[in-house]
């Protein structure tokens, strides 16, 4: 062996000595929520208390979210939340990501403070830490990742939410400005943040959400953020039209290729608490064509309205994409567009 290739032998097990140390130092943090140890020193100093456990699901077109900590993990009875992670300010978000299908994106941007974007890989876990903003409010996160033709309907909200009380006029317009930043630059013309909507000059609002072809309220999705007064009597009228082509995650398809329009789902009002949990404030089987109205008086420092639950959709027109050998590709996963929330503000 020559000079040369001693040292090239040397560079080898160097490196592959070097790799070894580092997977057996890590590898205990590789199983721990947020425990890769660039991301866990950001936590260093955290009280518990303050740190959420989340855990982020990825499938092809929706987020499923599950909490433990501060914040309850309940959605009406349900261990998990759909499209919500719901949380306080001064506290963190101790993240752990996982697919369970496709390359899909966690993508979030307070520009008060942090921006995340990490890339969710099947087989693999991605962490990160995220504070949760101080500027109480709701603030959209989503996939930033290419999926599939439903892919810009992998959105949902993180509610910050007041630790007691409701929000205040002077919070909303903080948070309107900030809200402002996203709107007139870093994300002029993206649908994903939702606008936000005020109805705190009226007592008792009527509030008006029309759904359109593609399933969505408002044109937005999420549908708007609504600003209520506590204490107001709220009227909320939501319009979905029948769903009649492919354009509407609503017109869905039998097992033998039959469209049909989705019909075993229901739309309602359901209150968020200060301790995250969800519950039921109305709800309807959906009746596409006319308005549907559920009043409540605000109570709860937040709401959720629309249809919160995920439609399953499976594109197979005429069963060419079933028995047929797949004709024309697959395309399918649980999807939701009609939804948002609503903010309370009081003294």
């Amino acid at each position: 062996m020559d000079k040369k290739e001693r040292w090239e032998l040397t560079w080898t097990l160097t490196v592959i000595v070097l790799f070894a140390f580092v997977i057996v130092s890590t590898f205990p943090l590789d199983f721990v929520v947020g425990g890769v140890p660039s991301v866990i020193s950001e936590l260093n100093g955290v009280p518990s208390q303050k740190i959420i456990q989340t855990h982020i699901t990825s499938y092809q077109y929706l987020f499923k979210i599950n909490e433990s900590g501060a914040i309850l993990s309940n959605e009406l009875g349900m261990p998990f939340y759909y499209n919500l992670i719901v949380a306080h300010p001064g506290e963190f978000l101790n993240i752990s990501m996982t697919s369970a299908d496709v390359t899909s994106n966690f993508y979030f941007a307070d520009y008060a403070d942090k921006v995340v974007t990490d890339q969710i890989v099947p087989g693999l876990v991605e962490y990160d830490v995220l504070p949760v903003p101080n500027i109480t409010g709701a603030y959209a996160f989503l996939g930033g990742e290419y999926n599939g033709p439903w892919y810009s309907y992998q959105t949902g909200l993180l509610i910050s939410l007041p630790y007691s009380g409701y929000f205040t006029s002077g919070n909303i317009s903080k948070y309107i400005s900030q809200t402002q930043i996203a709107y007139t630059s870093a994300l002029k013309g993206d649908p994903y943040n939702p606008p936000i909507v005020q109805y705190t000059s009226v007592s008792n609002p009527t509030v008006i959400l029309v759904g359109d072809q593609y399933g969505v309220f408002n044109k937005t999705i999420p549908g708007p953020t609504i600003v209520v007064n506590h204490g107001s009597t709220v009227t909320l009228s939501m319009y979905m039209p029948l769903p009649n082509d492919e354009r509407n995650y609503l017109y869905n398809y039998s097992a033998s290729g039959t469209p049909y329009p989705v019909t075993d789902i229901k739309i309602g009002v359901y209150a968020i608490w200060w301790n995250g949990t969800i519950t039921l404030v109305s709800e309807q089987p959906i009746h596409y064509n006319t308005y549907q109205t559920f009043s409540f008086n605000s109570t709860a420092p937040a709401y959720v309205y629309g249809i919160i639950t995920p439609v399953y959709y499976n594109y197979n027109p005429s069963n060419l994409s079933g028995t047929y050998g797949s004709l024309i590709g697959f395309d399918k996963g649980y999807i939701m567009g009609a939804w948002g929330v609503i903010l309370v503000e009081g003294n």
